[in-house]
Parts: C-alpha cells; structure tokens; sequence
C-alpha cells in the first residue's frame, strides 16, 4: 500500500521503512495490514473441507472458504459469524465452535492496488440440519477431499496456508 499524503496535515509523505511514512511536520503513519477472517469447515470424518467459487474479482471462480474483512469495532470471532451469516445463510446455532488455527498474512488485490492483510483461520464443522445457501461474494459450495485438494484452484495463499494446516491436524498431508 502506498501513502502519498498526511491525513493530518496534508503534507507529502516519505516512506520511512516499508510500512512506516512520515510527513514534513514529523507525522507518523502506518500502513498496517488491515484484518481479515476466514472459515473451513470440515467434515465429520476429517476427510472432506467445504470450499466455494468465488463470484467476483479478484480471481473469480477460483476456490476459497467463507470469509472476508473485519467491519470497524468487530473481533475476529464476529467477522467471522457475521461473514457466514452473509456468505451461507448461517446462524451461530448452525456450527460448532469457531477454533482458531492460524493467522497468515498475504496482499490481497483491489482496485489497481495490494492491500496487505492478516488473516485469522477459524475451523468447525456444520451440523447436519442445515442447507447451505451461498450468496453474496461465494458460490456453489461442496466438499473437496482434503487429502486431495489441487492447490492451483485455490484463490490465495492464506487459504492454501489453512488447507496445509487443516492436511498437518487431520494427518491428511500428500506425500
């Protein structure tokens, strides 16, 4: 991400270090990863993930996982709710617990611009009553064989960072 002016003073900005930019007036600004969260849900076999097309750019119809930015004054764990509430349809009553598995960071493409992210990857399963219905950013939902998942479909590497987490827990991990 780059920074061309102070948002205090309006006074151009030099790149200090990497994700630090001050002005001439000695404001500091950073450019910090801006937060994200993303959902796998796994079978109750260990065996299968539920995965999903994505329906817009960046890298439309690649395959990804419920999930997206945080809103102002949100934790992790009601993005997360929130982001399968608008993606599936689902209620918090609709899953098991949300387990932490890992954080990454990556840069995520917008508008002619990388945007830095860290993201939070959660794991639970489904219960078994509920019908899925993908909307929003996501389609087509299925489960994917996590022992057989083709890393080059997947839209990014946070998700590919959760699948190879999900691979080393369920000792599901190709040779």
């Amino acid at each position: 991400m780059e920074m061309l002016f102070c948002r205090r003073c309006g006074k151009q900005l030099e790149n200090d270090n990497n994700h630090i930019y001050r002005c001439a007036n000695g404001h500091m600004i950073y450019a910090n990863n801006s937060p994200t969260v993303s959902v796998f849900f796994i079978s109750p076999d260990n065996q299968k993930v539920l995965l999903a097309n994505r329906v817009i750019e960046p890298h439309k119809g690649m395959l990804t996982v419920p999930g997206g930015f945080l809103d102002a004054g949100e934790s992790f764990e009601e993005g997360a709710m929130r982001e399968l509430n608008e993606e599936l349809d689902l209620k918090d009553d609709d899953y098991g617990p949300l387990t932490y598995l890992t954080s990454t960071h990556d840069a995520y493409p917008y508008q002619n611009e990388i945007i830095p992210i860290v993201n939070v990857l959660f794991w639970s399963r489904l219960k078994s009553s509920k019908t899925l219905h993908p909307s929003d950013d996501i389609t087509n939902a299925n489960w994917h064989r996590l022992a057989d998942i083709d890393f080059s479909a997947l839209h990014a590497d946070d998700i590919r960072t959760g699948i190879h987490a999900l691979q080393k827990m369920f000792n599901k991990e190709k040779n």
